[in-house]
């Protein structure tokens, strides 16, 4: 039934795949094959009628993530609500990337559109000895981003429109003067020509301000932040994007027009251009 309810939604295996996780949420000791094995299998220490509403809920196409209030990702669990995107693999990436390059030493790191603190707080537990910072816009996403529980890792974040012409002055206020060994970036890319190829449970719930961007300027945070990074980070020090997959190019020649070095564009799992990085030259 719960497939059913979701198939106008969603593809047949990802509403199987959500009612399967549903259930494994909801039900103690639910295993995810057993409707499979014998499937009139009744379930034990669940109300019906729980079940039926949080169906309902994902029927309407409210995200599953919201309904539970958290999301996994990197292995961490993170709290997620409607001020925030949902975290996705992809971005997993992303960490890994950095995770890979600045571990040695104590790295000071700035995470720019952190939205629910998924980079910034993986970033401070897989490197414990990093001193890390994280800004967003969004009143609602850092008070998300600041009630994240990860035990001995610490982030501080601030808010800071990145855009804003006072963007380099609040980022020394938060974070003090001293320059950064990594800027990381996850920001808005999905062109507004795009939200036709989108799902309902993204489009209607997710939210637009950390999603859009004008189909005649899209690349306007890469370039901001670019700009902003090259005065930022220490000679050596290295700026990574979350990219649209469409823009891998271009992004890498704004780096490239800024004066950073050895740009690169990375695949993600599924083979598609989306993250771009790059250096800044080290001093003579």
């Amino acid at each position: 039934m719960a497939v059913e309810r979701l198939e106008h939604l969603y593809p047949v295996q990802e509403a199987k795949a959500l009612a399967v996780r549903l259930l494994k949420e909801s039900v103690d000791g639910y295993k995810g094959y057993e409707h499979l094995v014998e499937p009139g299998t009744p379930l034990q220490g669940v109300a019906e009628e729980t079940l039926l509403k949080v169906l309902e809920r994902l029927a309407s196409g409210e995200p599953l993530q919201y309904i539970l209030g958290y999301e996994i990702f990197y292995g961490y669990r993170f709290n997620v609500a409607p001020g925030v995107l949902i975290p996705r693999p992809e971005t997993e990436e992303l960490v890994k990337l950095v995770v890979g390059e600045k571990s040695e030493g104590k790295p000071r790191i700035l995470d720019i559109c952190t939205g629910s603190g998924c980079i910034a707080w993986s970033l401070a537990a897989q490197l414990p000895q990093a001193e890390v910072y994280g800004c967003d816009i969004s009143m609602d996403a850092l008070s998300i981003a600041q009630s994240q529980d990860m035990g001995d890792a610490k982030v501080t974040f601030f808010e800071c429109d990145i855009l804003s012409p006072e963007a380099l002055e609040k980022i020394s206020r938060g974070c003090g003067e001293e320059k950064f060994d990594a800027v990381v970036s996850n920001p808005p890319y999905v062109c507004e020509c795009e939200k036709s190829l989108m799902q309902k449970n993204v489009l209607d719930f997710e939210p637009s301000l950390a999603l859009f961007v004008p189909d005649n300027d899209p690349l306007k945070f890469y370039s901001r932040i670019a700009e902003l990074s090259g005065k930022l980070l220490k000679p050596g020090g290295s700026l990574y994007f979350e990219i649209n997959e469409r823009f891998g190019e271009e992004t890498k020649k704004i780096l490239q027009s800024r004066g950073f070095v050895d740009c690169r564009i990375l695949q993600d799992l599924y083979g598609k251009d989306r993250m771009v990085c790059g250096i800044t030259p080290k001093e003579l």
